[in-house]
């Protein structure tokens, strides 16, 4: 995995392009932080868009689950759970 910053893909673009061609993924900073990932694009592009999709979807979940943990909300029992659902469709009518 390589780190190019915002000013060295401005400045010199075939850098990037030689890392991805090469299969290095690229993350893509702005003041040192990541603010984008760049992979190579092959002829099953939209298997890859649905892996990626995947992915996210997995790191939100794990997100929620750890989040639950914090907050104890991995406690709640069955009837708990059922009521706070019951109670928040009756909000959204």
């Amino acid at each position: 995995m390589k780190y190019v910053a915002t000013r060295e893909l401005r400045n010199n673009p075939s850098s990037l392009w030689e890392a991805i061609d090469s299969g290095v993924e690229v993350v893509v900073t702005v003041n040192g932080k990541p603010r984008a990932i760049m992979i190579k694009a092959d002829e099953e592009l939209d298997m890859l868009l649905k892996a990626i999709s995947r992915a996210k979807a997995e790191l939100s979940v794990e997100r929620i689950r750890l989040q639950s943990l914090k907050s104890g909300l991995d406690k709640m029992s069955d009837e708990e759970i059922d009521k706070e659902i019951e109670e928040t469709r009756k909000e959204r009518g």
